[in-house]
This record gives structure tokens, sequence and C-alpha cells, in this order.
């Protein structure tokens, strides 16, 4: 088999971009939350950690009257718009041709339609009808790599192949209003985002080339980090042991890549799930200081976007921190289940 490489990364968010501070002001304002949600807001929007955030929004009040039927047609409509744009940015960047793509695997959590995501966005960058496609659901913010892994297996049967992955949310969509300390967090942290990426096994492709995979799920968690529904609609559980549960997960997904690889890792890309998840996980594999600067700083630009997240740490490690030849990447992600996922990769430049 030959080797398989990820060649390129772009993203893409909504056009429009509140700061934190504009969020809590327009909440302080509002009459549609109760003074106990008013505590908790100042208390997790003034955190410092985010920023700045996209919605796919045309206002902030649009959320406290949208229906579950509206909330879907939304999601259609944004998550084909960025997932799109990712996606021709991507093949623009690596100079490729919608033609040239054998197949599309994409991943997303907050929206559900039937047929899935991967029919429109071919339809809107004009790929091929005879591509492979696969649509994931489910899996949550962790979804970037197991879409990795599917597209790697494709292109392991498949020689002289393109794939392009697809990681696009509009958590917004998936946003709901209550006392819960759950709801009112995912509020704060939450935002919308679209990264495709693209993978080859051409001989002649340059890139990170893919190494080896890891995974975990632990289904006695699975009540800590989920969507549950309420009125139809998703709400998101978050447990305030999840930081915790993150941190020993991916110590256990290091050691085996570690175990598999048996190279020096030089970076280290975290899914960006908050600040208290980065700290433990930082601590817990005794990292220096800085090692999750990329992460810590597409939080603080973009929140946290669930899937695509991941696919922004790279793309930031590879271009700002500079990967060189031969410099190893540990990748991590996680999300509902409780599932962990890791994957090692190589400059190969």
């Amino acid at each position: 088999m030959l080797p398989v490489k990820l060649t390129h990364i772009e993203t893409d968010n909504p056009e429009k971009q509140w700061s934190q501070d504009a969020i809590l002001e327009h909440l302080l304002r509002t009459k549609k939350i109760s003074s106990r949600e008013q505590i908790f807001y100042k208390r997790f929007l003034s955190d410092g950690s985010i920023a700045t955030r996209h919605f796919g929004l045309k206002t902030l009040d649009q959320t406290y009257d949208e229906t579950a039927d509206e909330a879907i047609q939304r999601f259609e409509r944004v998550a084909t718009q960025i997932g799109s744009q990712a996606l021709k940015k991507c093949l623009a960047r690596a100079g490729k041709t919608p033609v040239e793509i054998d197949g599309l695997v994409v991943t997303t959590c907050t929206g559900y339609l039937c047929p899935g995501l991967t029919s429109y966005i071919a339809q809107a960058s004009g790929l091929r009808d005879d591509l492979f496609t696969l649509d994931l659901a489910g899996t949550g913010c962790g979804a970037a790599l197991p879409a990795l892994r599917s597209a790697v297996q494709f292109l392991n049967t498949h020689p002289d192949s393109n794939i392009m992955v697809l990681c696009v949310e509009v958590c917004s969509a998936a946003l709901a209003w209550g006392q819960e300390i759950d709801l009112i967090l995912s509020n704060a942290i939450f935002a919308d985002g679209a990264a495709a990426c693209l993978l080859s096994n051409k001989p002649e492709a340059k890139g990170l080339e893919v190494l080896n995979f890891a995974s975990l799920l632990w289904p006695e968690y699975r009540d800590d980090l989920r969507f549950k529904h309420r009125d139809a609609r998703l709400c998101n559980v978050i447990n305030k042991n999840v930081p915790e549960i993150a941190a020993e997960a991916v110590k256990q997904l290091r050691q085996n890549l570690a175990e598999k690889v048996k190279e020096p890792f030089r970076y280290h890309a975290i899914h960006p799930g908050g600040r208290r998840i980065l700290d433990e996980i930082e601590n817990a594999l005794e990292l220096d200081v800085n090692a999750l600067q990329s992460s810590r700083a597409v939080l603080k630009q973009y929140g946290n976007m669930s899937s695509p997240s991941i696919l922004y740490v790279i793309k930031k490690i590879w271009e700002d921190e500079g990967i060189e030849n031969g410099d190893h990447l540990l990748v991590f992600s996680f999300g509902a289940g409780f599932t962990a996922f890791g994957a090692a990769l190589k400059g190969v430049l």
C-alpha cells in the first residue's frame, strides 16, 4: 500500500461574528433569561479563553423563537454553504478540480438530514456523481479522526486516488435555552464552522503522512457527554467530570500510539473543547506550557466548533508553528459516547 498523506486543510465560517462581550451584553439586556441564568452566563462568557465566535444567524434574537423545523432548515442551508466553501477553498489551494476527487466523507452531529450532507455538498461543489460517499453522524466533537481513518481505508484499496474529508457543524442550530448548567455552558462556548482536508495516496503527494490511529470507547461515561432530545430539539449534556475523563483518555491514547510509532513527537494537536479540558490534558501529559498554544488560539478565536475544531488546530500548527520534514505530530479528539481518538502524523514535505 502506498503511503497516505494529508496534503491540504482549509476552513470556512459563517460571515457574522460576535464577541463574547457582545453576546453577554445582549443576554443581560434581554428579558428571555432568568437572573440565575445571567449569573452563570457572566461567569462563562467572561472566562477569557474565548474571544469571538461565528454563528449562521442574522441576529442573536433569532434562536429564542426558532422552531425545531426552522432550526433544521437553517442547519441544511448553513452547513451546505460553509461546508462547500471550505471544500472549494481546499481544492483551490491544492490545485485540484472537482472531478479529481474520488471520495467524500462528511461528519456532523448538529443536524440530521436524509440523504446526508454528502448529497448537498457534492452537488454544491460540483463533484462527480460516481464518487464514494460516506456520512458520519453521532460521534460529536471527536468525529474528524474516525473520518480520516475511513478515508485512509478507502485509499488503501484505491490506488492513485484523492479523497476529501469535510467536518461541518452548525452548533447554533442545536442551541437550547434553559436553567441547566449544561445548556448555559454550551451556549457560552459552541460555535459554527467547517473544515475540509484532502488526502491522497498519489506517489507525488506531499504533506502530513498518516502513520497510525488509536481509539477508545467508554460507554460507562455515555451520560456525561452527549446530546439528548427535549421538545424535539437537541440539548447538550456536559458533566463537570468531562475534563478529567478526556485527560485520562488522551493519556491512554498517547501511550498506545507511542508503542506503535516508536518515534519522538514534537507537536500535540488537541481538540479545543474548553479551557478546563486543555488544562487537564496539559497536566496529564506533563506538557510544556506552550505545547497547546495552537489549540488555545483556535479556542480563543472561534470557540468550540465541535468536529471541525481539530482540523483548525492541525492547520494552525502546520502553518504557524512550522512543521518540518520528519517532524511527528500527535492528534487527539474526543466526544459523545464517551469516545476518544488519536492519530500519529509525520511531515513529508
